[in-house]
Formats: structure tokens, sequence, C-alpha cells
């Protein structure tokens, strides 16, 4: 998580207190504080980025409304013209059948017909009508021609209707298959489109689940950060607690100290006026004794300065000032705390967001050393950042070691330069190795110059 470090911060910060110097309680605030307004300023960040996110999804979902919408209209379309197809198909077929037998009615009768006309002809007599015609009677001359006309024109209206009928059934066919040509062109247009608008449809549906994983991701990251910061504002209200506790405490030695000193200087000054008035005066010629010259100035001088000096050894910093007063002047000497490759350095971007406050080791389950003597501010697990030692050396100056796999060190010891305090892990976000920052005063420095 990009903001992680933040936390880290503020933890790092607020730990050393209760190690290094004290320091007035208003800057700590202010600058943890200032740790805490980052981390809310990223949660509005990240809120903003949010509701981006959500109005994308928003025109997402309705752009997938429109493109299913219109995929439901080019189906029902598509429905509309496979069904005027199936018409045309039915229609097409039942002409056929009715072409097939006028086709097979005007072959039969063109088959009779011819028939006829061979009968006809091979039965005929050479000038049978003529001789018929003059023979007859002039009623049956009359009848027979009549019944010569009616079969002709019967037999002819025959063949006549049969060819119309069948040129119909042509021009209809004709018609149908011109349809059936049109219906297929447009299922086709209609496909195409449907695919096109199936290609949106699945286009959309990812987006949409895109913008969900981002936004869910979003809000978890936000609900990390929240996290993070209530776990940094009980952090700070617990070192805040502890802080003020320990200059209760300090306090109070300074107190009892100075008035054991007070109570021993006020002894040593009474049981040297009593030797004093023990002391026999000495007499002068005359008989009388001899006055005792009054120089009150040096008597309480001897005091004083010891009381001055007492002051001064009490006040005198511990057997670790000589680390802690020095740690400024190792800059460019530090032991390196691990071995591998350096992949992320000061500054530089961060492949899970952010940049790096600190200089990454790439390396696997090596041991980790310190890079100089301290006092261990803080050692353990931190949930969300995995293990960390933090070691104070003093006069503002502390070191972070994170993505540790183990600690070997416990909180409040002394450590020297070059002890083993762990071993190397991964960071939260992944990252195998050793993180190692250098802050003085809260504030980050670039490791690399510190170290050899």
């Amino acid at each position: 998580m990009p903001f992680k470090p933040l936390l880290l911060t503020a933890l790092l910060c607020c730990s050393a207190t209760a190690f290094a110097a004290p320091e007035p309680a208003p800057a700590n605030a202010a600058e943890a504080g200032s740790d805490l307004r980052e981390i809310r300023q990223a949660i509005s960040a990240a809120q903003a980025d949010l509701k981006r996110k959500q109005a994308a999804q928003q025109n997402a979902r309705a752009t997938l409304e429109r493109t299913r919408a219109a995929l439901a209209r080019a189906q029902q379309e598509l429905a509309a013209v496979n069904k005027q197809q199936r018409d045309a198909w039915a229609k097409m077929q039942t002409l056929q059948n009715e072409l097939g037998r006028l086709k097979t009615e005007v072959t039969g009768t063109k088959a009779q017909v011819a028939r006829l006309l061979s009968g006809q002809y091979k039965n005929r007599q050479p000038n049978a009508v003529v001789l018929f015609l003059k023979n007859a009677e002039p009623g049956q001359k009359a009848r027979y021609l009549q019944y010569s006309r009616y079969i002709n024109e019967a037999n002819q209206k025959v063949m006549n209707d049969l060819v119309r009928q069948q040129a119909d059934l042509e021009k209809q066919e004709a018609a149908i298959n011109a349809e059936l040509a049109r219906l297929n062109k447009i299922k086709a247009q209609r496909q195409a489109a449907m695919s096109k608008l199936g290609h949106a449809n699945t286009a959309a549906q990812t987006e949409s689940r895109q913008l969900s994983a981002q936004i869910d991701s979003q809000t978890q990251r936000i609900a990390n950060l929240r996290e993070n910061e209530q776990r940094l504002n009980a952090l700070l209200a617990d070192i805040a607690k502890r802080n003020a506790e320990n200059r209760r405490k300090e306090a109070e030695a300074r107190k009892k100290a100075a008035q054991a000193r007070l109570a021993a200087a006020e002894k040593a000054r009474a049981e040297k006026e009593k030797t004093k008035g023990k002391a026999k005066p000495a007499q002068q010629k005359d008989g009388k004794p001899a006055q005792t010259a009054k120089t009150p100035a040096p008597k309480p001088q001897t005091p004083r300065s010891t009381l001055t000096a007492e002051d001064r050894a009490l006040q005198a910093p511990d057997q670790s000032t000589e680390y802690k007063n020095s740690f400024s002047r190792m800059q460019g000497r530090l032991v390196r705390p691990v071995g591998g490759t350096i992949s992320g350095r000061f500054g530089q971007a961060r492949p899970s967001g952010g940049t790096w406050k600190g200089v990454f080791f790439s390396t696997a389950g090596a041991p980790v050393q310190s890079i100089a003597a301290g006092t261990v501010a803080y050692a353990g697990p931190l949930s969300g950042y995995g293990n960390m030692v933090v070691l104070d050396h003093g006069d503002g100056y502390v070191s972070v070691y994170s993505g540790l796999s183990s600690v070997s060190v416990g909180g409040g010891s002394s450590v020297a330069a070059g002890r083993t305090i762990g071993t190397s892990g991964s960071l939260p976000t992944g990252e195998q190795g050793l993180y190692l920052e250098i802050r003085y005063r809260r504030q980050p420095m670039n490791p690399l110059s510190w170290i050899r």
C-alpha cells in the first residue's frame, strides 16, 4: 500500500521519544499531527478517485444498458426477418406445388390434344369433309361446323388458360425469389449488426467489471487507510500517555535528587560548623581571645561549587551518550545492514505507489545487522506492516528496518553496531528483501550517504 510508510513514520517518530532526549511535547504533537494530516490527505485523494471511478462506472453501465437495448431491438428485428423468411418460404413452397400441378395438367392437356390431332390425322380420309358436306343435309352441315368450332375453341381456351396460369405462377415464383434474396440480405445485415452489438456488449461488460474491481480495490484501500488512521491515533495517544508518565517520573526523580543534594549539603555544612565550634579559640598576648577573621565569602563558595559539580554529574548523560553524540559524525562510515542488490533508492517511485523514503535491498532470508549502536525503540510486528525494528541512535537520529521475517532483539535493549537484529523477509506490498530508513528528527534522509 503506497501510504503504509505514514504509519511507520509516526511509529518511529513517537516510539523513539521514550528513549531519546526529551523534547517539547508541542513539537512532537505537531510533527505527529503532520503524519496524521498526510494520511487524511491520502484518504481524501482516494475518496476523490473513488468518486471518479464511480462516475465512470455509471457511464459504463449506461452504455451497457444502451448496448443491451440496441441488441434486444436487433434481435427482435432479426426474429421478424426470420419470420418473414419462413412465411416467404412457405408461400414459395405452395406456389411451387401449384406450379408443378399446373405444369402436369398442361402437359396432360397437351398430350390429349396431341392425341386428338393425331387421331384426326390418322383417321382422316381424302376429301372426307368435302364429301360429307356435299351429301349432308343443310342442318347437319351447320351442326358439324358448329361442333368443330366448339371443340377447337375449347381446346384452344384450355391451352391458353394453362399457359397463362403457368406464366402467372412463374412470375410469382420470380417475385418470391426476389423477396427471399432481399430478406437474406436484410438477415445478413441484422446478423452483422448483432455481432457488432455483441462485441460492444462484451466490451461494456468487461469495462464494467474492471471498474467494479477498481472500485472494490479503492474502497478497500480507503478502509485500510482509515484503519491506519485509527491505529495512528491510538498509537499517538499511547505514546503521549507514556511520554507524559516518563516526564512526570523524570521530574519527580530530578526533584528527589535535588532534595537529596540539598540535604547532603546542609548536613555537610552542619558538620563543618560543629567541628569548628569544638576548636578552642586562640589567645592573644593581652589574654583576650583572638577574633576570627570574618571571611564569609569562601564558606558558601565551596558548597556552591560542590553542588554545581553534583548537579553536573547528575545531569550528565548516561553511558549511551557517547554513541548518541557521535552518530552525526559517522556519515559515510555506517555498517551496511544486509547484502543483496539495491532495487529501490531514496526518492524513487515505488512499484506499489508513492516514493521510497529509504533504500530497499533485494535479498532473501539474510541476517540483518544494525548500522550503528543504539537502543531498540520498537521491535515486533505491526498490523498491516509486518515485522520491524526501530533503533534510536540519540540526538534525534533513528534507523528503521522493515520487511523482517524474524526479530532477534527486544524493545529497550542496547545493541552494538553490526549486531544481528533479525532476518530479512518481504514487505507487505510484496517486495522481498529489507527496507532501511534513516531519519533525523522525523525527517527521512538518504541512507546511501550514510552507509559505506
